[in-house]
């Protein structure tokens, strides 16, 4: 998944899959940018979606500032509350970790969650918007 954009989304996707309260409901769905069409295909059911959100900037000193939606879908819309749950715990604590070359400093929480229908799928959903920052320098 080249290009800058993904660089730190993949990262993010990579911190996030090292979360086991966020793994133990939705296994290894965590994507970047789209659900994949075999997930969409099976209906309903907890995934996690990160998508670029915008308000990129660079710093002097290299160091990105990006916001990034994170949906959490579930069964129902009690379900995709209850993924949000855990990733919103594991945004707020991430700290300094190196991922996928990139090293991500922190998130912090702009928005959300807020209750919200896919308008593609009308899947349940839950979104939450954070600002991450990330040295994509090639740690």
């Amino acid at each position: 998944m080249g290009g800058e954009v993904t660089d730190f989304l993949t990262a993010l996707r990579s911190y996030l899959l090292g979360q086991q309260a966020v793994t133990d409901l939705c296994d290894r769905r965590i994507y970047v940018l789209a659900m994949p069409q075999a997930e969409l295909e099976a209906g309903p059911h907890k995934v996690v979606v990160l998508l670029a959100s915008g308000g990129e900037m660079k710093s002097r000193r290299t160091i990105t500032e990006a916001k990034v939606d994170v949906v959490c879908y579930g069964e129902t819309d009690f379900e995709a509350a209850a993924m949000e749950r855990p990733v919103a715990e594991a945004l707020k604590t991430l700290s300094r970790e190196t991922y996928e070359g990139v090293l991500l400093h922190n998130a912090t929480v702009a928005s959300g969650p807020f209750q919200a229908r896919d308008p593609e799928t009308f899947w349940p959903a839950m979104r939450r918007q954070v600002i991450l920052r990330a040295d994509e320098r090639g740690v």
